[in-house]
């Protein structure tokens, strides 16, 4: 079967060559391993550490790291301290929810300038920063007397990104570039890392907060963030497989079909073409996205900070609510690489269907429950398999829509309207919780769930116009010639 391109051209830096007939050369002729001459000595010498697999994984592994380390910052172990800050500080838990709305706007106002620095840099350098940042605004939380000092540090932590959106700017934008083919496997386990953390920091936390104090816990958890993130950044974070001489996905030629070639599921679900922010902007699917994950974005954080003490208000024993709470991200490692596997071979908009419609079906519990032990176990369960899919969704939808150079930038930009909805979803449900019975708060939240899920099943990927495209796109032109 032929496979049929659109004539476009590939543009490398400030040089562009044509491209039509049976297929192209690849840009770059270095073998595997061979460091560009732009790659500093210690860029050069990384390959050689790991002759025999491809660096891209040792991206990998070193994200996953940096996921579970940053584990304490993320809103899931925070709900387990806003009782005893509450209670030692003495202000309502509805104004320490403020602290996670200023921690993701401070996010979202970094994340345009972070972006692009991304694909120019790299995030070796800026990744070290970030874990300095976050880890000692958890280390400066411990000396904190008064809810605006709380206030202060979240804004200040939300610098980082860690434990927020913008987080995912720094360890998954990178590895979108160094796989194609291979990203819906990579992203997974990488991802992995988050929900790791997060099942071994909630006992940790429950433990440290009854034994030591909610002080001493966040002061550990500033040093143990510092102390694995910084220095795992600078000695193993690289920008791109180009750097050091490589391809995406290790292949030995720059991945580019040819007509003729032979084209598999993964090349039909990502693309080759690279969109920058404005013809971006200007696609449907970019704003479905946009506003599905604004509004789930939303009720999810909204959800993640009030259900323990929706669970607890119940009468729930705390080694019960400790216990579901910790289902969900014990489930999440495995449906973010069950997710993440088939990411290869299903398109990204029906695993994102999929996780919202399982996001919503997972409140469905809390509307009716009294108490009973299985309401909290099956949330908890379902959040998880459905957080496998809408992590999914948010790790590759960008990249594979959109394509690799540019991603970070793209992320960048959008990340602002994603971060605010999200922000704001905190103190939302909490005021909605003390203005309406807990069934409708949460019977709305599930609706809003599905409304994303049907925005998401609507974004079809977009195509870029005959005459704009700077690589070929696999999805939308690999069609059988006449």
């Amino acid at each position: 079967m032929l496979v049929s391109f659109r004539v476009s051209r590939v543009c490398r830096g400030a040089q562009c060559s044509p491209r039509t007939g049976t297929g192209y050369r690849p840009a770059t002729g270095r073998l595997r391993g061979l460091p560009s001459r732009s790659a500093t000595h210690l860029e050069a010498a990384m390959p050689q550490l790991f002759p025999r697999i491809y660096y891209g994984w040792v991206m990998v592994g070193t994200a996953l790291a940096i996921n579970v380390a940053s584990s304490p910052l993320n809103a899931v172990v925070f709900s387990f301290l806003i009782g005893p800050i509450s209670d030692d500080l003495g202000v309502p838990k509805s104004a320490l929810a403020w602290s996670l709305t200023l921690r993701l706007f401070a996010a979202g106002l970094t994340g345009p300038w972070v972006g692009p620095r991304i694909d120019r840099y790299g995030a070796r350098w800026l990744g070290a920063a970030c874990g300095v940042i976050g880890g000692s605004a958890m280390l400066f939380l411990a000396g904190a007397h008064s809810l605006w000092v709380v206030l202060a540090l979240f804004t200040y932590s939300g610098l980082a990104g860690f434990g927020g959106p913008a987080g995912q700017l720094l360890t998954q934008v990178p590895l979108a570039k160094w796989f194609v083919l291979q990203r819906g496997r990579a992203l997974a386990i990488a991802t992995t890392g988050m929900a790791l953390g997060t099942v071994f920091t909630i006992p940790l936390t429950q433990w440290m907060v009854t034994n030591l104090g909610w002080r001493m816990t966040s002061a550990i958890f500033g040093v143990a963030v510092i102390a694995i993130i910084a220095p795992v950044s600078i000695i193993f974070v690289r920008r791109s497989p180009e750097d050091l001489g490589l391809h995406p996905d290790g292949a030995a030629e720059a991945y580019a079909p040819t007509i003729g070639g032979p084209v598999t599921r993964a090349m039909r679900l990502t693309t080759n073409e690279n969109w920058t922010v404005a013809e971006a902007m200007r696609t449907p699917a970019m704003w479905l996205l946009l506003v599905a994950t604004a509004i789930a974005g939303a009720v999810l954080t909204g959800t993640l900070v009030y259900r323990v003490a929706f669970w607890q208000s119940l009468g729930m024993s705390p080694t019960l609510v400790g216990l579901g709470t910790a289902l969900d991200p014990l489930c999440v490692v495995f449906s973010a690489l069950a997710f993440g596997m088939v990411a290869d071979k299903i398109a990204i908009r029906y695993l994102g269907f999929v996780g919202l419609l399982g996001f919503g079906a997972s409140v469905v519990p809390m509307i009716f429950s009294h108490g009973e032990t299985w309401t909290i176990l099956a949330h908890g369960a379902l959040w998880g398999i459905a957080a496998g899919g809408y992590i999914t969704l948010n790790n590759m939808v960008w990249p594979n829509y959109y394509g690799r150079e540019f991603i970070g930038a793209i992320r960048g930009i959008v990340l602002p309207v994603s971060v605010i909805a999200s922000g704001a979803g905190a103190p939302l449900v909490g005021y909605l919780l003390d203005a309406f019975p807990p069934q409708v708060v949460w019977t709305v939240s599930t609706a809003t769930f599905w409304v994303a899920a049907v925005l998401v099943l609507l974004a079809r990927p977009p195509r870029m116009a005959p005459g704009r495209a700077t690589q070929p796109t696999v999805e939308a032109s690999a069609q059988p010639a006449s």
